[in-house]
């Protein structure tokens, strides 16, 4: 009786997140599965006292800032009477920012900058039409999200979005591309056959001639 072998599920192909910190990419991945729902469910329940319970954000985030001014004050004057160490602060706060990690700052910064403005110069050029779909597609699901949501429950949906989105993408990984590729590929079609034609009757401005010297005038 010949034997049948079951072909083993193909495992999950690991995927790199845009963050610098391995910690957060471990905790968005779930690499640890009982610390991530851990901080997840500690982010969910705040969201559900202030938004169930009616909490002003902005308000308790006063009386927090209030309580903490406060609790620093009484410290160091109980530690002045007892002799006792004051409220431990961070270095960044004791000794500010020096010039060479104000420059590092400003480098990076410079960098996101460009990119983003490139991108910008991209998406207004309208010479893709692939991103231009993408990004109108974006904005109109953020406009309907925004209607819907507060600002905090749009944070909120971000933040699940964070926790899940990675690590089904790292499970469905091969299911995902084939679903954007063949979207990727329709829409392509769809413009080479219809909308090329629409946006190639758009008038588009020349750029200007540079105006002739007067010694080629006098000649």
């Amino acid at each position: 009786m010949a034997s049948t072998t079951v072909p083993s599920a193909t495992p999950a192909r690991t995927i790199r997140l845009p963050v610098k910190d391995p910690r957060l990419e471990e905790l968005l991945l779930w690499r640890d599965q009982k610390r991530s729902a851990l901080v997840l469910g500690v982010i969910s329940a705040g969201f559900g006292v202030v938004q169930f319970a009616k909490i002003n954000a902005i308000q308790s985030a006063a009386y927090l800032l209030l309580a903490a001014v406060l609790g620093c004050f009484l410290w160091n004057q109980v530690a002045g009477f007892t002799h006792k160490p004051p409220v431990p602060l961070p270095r960044l706060l004791k000794e500010g920012v020096s010039e060479a990690q104000t420059k590092a700052v400003a480098e990076k910064a410079t960098l996101y900058i460009n990119k983003g403005l490139a991108f910008v110069n991209r998406l207004a050029g309208g010479r893709d039409p692939t991103l231009t779909f993408s990004v109108a597609t974006s904005l109109y699901l953020l406009g309907k999200l925004s209607g819907l949501l507060s600002i905090l429950g749009l944070a909120y949906a971000l933040v699940v979005a964070a926790f899940t989105l990675p690590k089904v993408y790292e499970l469905k990984q091969d299911e995902i591309d084939a679903a954007i590729n063949k979207g990727r590929t329709q829409f392509t079609s769809l413009y080479d056959k219809h909308l090329h034609k629409v946006v190639s009757k758009i008038p588009r401005s020349t750029p200007a001639r540079p105006a002739e010297s007067s010694s080629r005038k006098e000649e």
